[in-house]
């Protein structure tokens, strides 16, 4: 997608594709991750949510395994700041056991994915890597430098832009979150009067009379708290 397109004070539908075809919809939904922020201030609406590198770490292929798919929770470690999955025939995990890193994303970005940096992520690599068994048992694959979104509440921004007409938004929501937040655009879209959660809850305008310095500050205080924690 390369922009909203708006008439008369709506969004109307979508520029798509090299030569920027319009789709027309009577709404749209905009889960651009990193960069809905970008799409949305191009249609006038600030979206309240800053983008923070992570990183993510794989095992090599591990013997044994097969290419199942994933059947099997992902696993946390809270007091740790840690999660770890299957992947197939590797192991993956991510560490928040960091200082704060934040990214401005532009038009001209075109990955989620950054340099892995030793400097920034290396010492919380090898802590959740010392925690993990399987990290402890097989050798360090592909690392990736990762970016995703935070709220200043830690919550997804979910339903209807207040101030512009015809636009939706599902984004700022991470794994944990990602069922729930189908679920809840759904019924809302669908108008069924069903909610996992008040729909006020997860607004996407809650932040309105936040300043842009407030919501970056908060939201990266959460992940700053979870590095001074450890």
């Amino acid at each position: 997608m390369r922009a909203l397109e708006r008439e008369r004070g709506r969004v109307v539908g979508v520029r798509v594709g090299e030569d920027a075809e319009l789709l027309r919809a009577d709404r749209v939904v905009l889960a651009a991750g990193i960069w809905g922020p970008v799409l949305a201030a191009d249609a006038g609406v600030r979206l309240p949510m800053v983008d923070v590198q992570h990183p993510y770490v794989f095992t090599t292929q591990v013997s044994g395994l097969d290419d199942t798919p994933i059947d099997i929770p992902i696993v946390r470690y809270p007091d740790h700041a840690v999660y770890t999955r299957r992947h197939g025939r590797r192991y993956g995990l991510g560490t928040y056991s960091h200082a704060p890193l934040s990214l401005t994303p532009t038009p001209a970005l075109t990955s989620a994915e950054r340099p892995f940096r030793d400097a920034d992520f290396g010492a919380a690599v090898a802590a959740a890597g010392a925690l993990v068994p399987a990290f402890r048992d097989a050798p360090q694959g592909r690392r990736l430098n990762g970016v995703f979104a935070l709220t200043p509440d830690e919550l997804p921004l979910v339903g209807p832009a207040a101030e512009l007409p015809g636009l939706w938004f599902a984004e700022a929501s991470w794994v944990t979150h990602a069922g729930g937040v189908g679920r809840q655009l759904a019924n809302m879209l669908l108008d069924t009067g069903r909610h996992l959660v008040p729909p006020e809850r997860l607004a996407p305008g809650r932040f309105a009379h936040w300043s842009d310095e407030k919501i970056h500050q908060t939201a990266l205080g959460h992940y700053q708290g979870i590095y001074d924690a450890h």
